[in-house]
């Protein structure tokens, strides 16, 4: 049994996720903003009857920079050493909003990588410590390479990766995991409303790939697999032949 701290636990990946940690019989701690604290509580009461399992939720601001150590060393009096961290917060916004409206391209930015490096930096240090821990973040296909529909969000993921890559290389000696997860387009409130979204799978899906990529120790992990070969193509495809694509 391990403890978990799940940032973003309503999100459409999350749900089928914790159900898959709740189902192995991990404590778990998720956090959600605070408007979506009435969905967070149905979903405790959903896993509480399901499994026989400790959870505890906690209201958490990503963009609320100055609280995030106050609140790690908070959870962990609370609720006890936290052996693993997800993060699944992230928004993409419509991206013709975004090229003309550069404060709102900052705050998708801040939700999507700065939050992201603020937490897992604090919880790197501590699991440095200890050597010990798993760490675990969804990143996306988009940050492979850049493309004219979708460059912001894109942006956004690629510096993601990159982090996690050095933050994977500083950890690699001290017993301490670090795990990129790349879903393509999946089922869930990011992707309504999107057409012809290409081989798009349901979250159930890309949950279960999750629980197997951490149990083998993996890296790096495209859901489905197609992705992997995919974007190996597109990131190697010669830049006259890529500008000639209409996507």
């Amino acid at each position: 049994m391990k403890s978990w701290l799940i940032f973003g636990g309503t999100s459409g990946i999350a749900k089928p996720l914790v159900r898959e940690f709740a189902d192995q019989g991990h404590r778990l701690f998720l956090t959600a903003r605070e408007e979506s604290t009435e969905e967070l509580q149905r979903l405790v009461h959903d896993i509480e009857v399901r499994y026989d399992v400790e959870v505890k939720t906690g209201s958490f601001d990503a963009l609320d920079f100055s609280g995030h150590s106050a609140f790690i060393t908070e959870v962990e009096r609370d609720f006890g050493k936290i052996d693993g961290v997800v993060w699944i917060i992230g928004e993409m916004q419509p991206h013709q909003e975004l090229q003309s409206d550069i404060e709102k391209a900052q705050r998708q930015h801040d939700v999507n990588y700065t939050a992201a490096m603020s937490v897992l930096s604090i919880i790197a240090g501590i699991m440095e410590k200890r050597k010990h821990g798993h760490i675990v973040a969804i990143g996306s296909p988009a940050g492979d390479r850049g493309r004219k529909s979708n460059y912001f969000y894109g942006a956004d993921k690629a510096a993601l990766h990159t982090f996690l890559e050095g933050l994977r290389h500083r950890l690699s000696r001290c017993g301490v995991r670090v795990l990129t997860v790349k879903p393509g387009p999946t089922q869930t409130p990011l992707t309504d409303g999107m057409k012809n979204l290409p081989f798009i799978v349901k979250p159930e899906l890309v949950a279960k790939d999750i629980i197997i990529a951490i149990e083998k120790n993996c890296d790096l992990k495209y859901t489905p697999r197609i992705w992997q070969f995919i974007m190996l193509l597109i990131r190697h495809m010669p830049r006259w032949l890529y500008k000639k694509l209409n996507f």
